[in-house]
């Protein structure tokens, strides 16, 4: 499938509500099983999907995403979380904007300052609190496994990121046992 081809199936998806899979590449988490909400040329923001409940909020760069896929089992899923009533509890994000990785994070900034921020590699995130967003960065102050937080702002270039959560139940859960900054 070409990438027009991949915009148009994530448009069908954004207009109808419809589940599908994307996968991505060197990305900490390949495979995304979610619902479109809205794009720009650059970004997608999407519902994110555990164990057929939302998990919150994701925006992904479309350039890393190499297949989109609305088959059979995206069909189910989507029938099972209609009988489950969870799309009736969906909540869309109307303020996210998706111009930039700049105007996303300016977007959260208050409303949303604890996030995951993804930067390229499988392995490298940072999960913490939204400090300052710049023109050309952002600086952000995160915590490692233990709960500590580091005693330096990451100052973290908007090449760098890959993907920003937001609203999930990993975050919202963590930050309840964290000591606030």
């Amino acid at each position: 499938m070409d990438f027009s081809e991949m915009l148009d199936l994530i448009d069908d998806a954004i207009a109808a509500q419809k589940v599908l899979t994307i996968e991505r590449t060197e990305v900490l988490e390949p495979e995304l099983l979610c619902i479109p909400i809205d794009r720009s040329d650059d970004l997608l923001l999407v519902h994110v999907f555990y164990d057929f409940q939302p998990d919150g909020y994701r925006v992904i760069c479309l350039d890393d995403i190499y297949d989109v896929i609305r088959d059979g089992s995206e069909e189910f899923f989507e029938r099972i979380i209609a009988a489950e009533g969870v799309y009736e509890k969906l909540k869309t994000p109307t303020f996210v904007d998706l111009t930039s990785w700049r105007t996303v994070l300016l977007s959260l900034k208050g409303r949303f300052d604890y996030c995951i921020i993804e930067c390229g590699a499988e392995d490298d995130f940072l999960v913490g609190k939204l400090m300052d967003v710049r023109e050309d960065e952002f600086t952000f102050w995160y915590f490692d496994a233990t709960g500590k937080w580091d005693d330096e702002l990451d100052v973290v270039d908007y090449d760098d990121v890959t993907a920003v959560s937001f609203d999930d139940n990993y975050i919202n859960t963590i930050i309840k046992y964290i000591p606030r900054p």
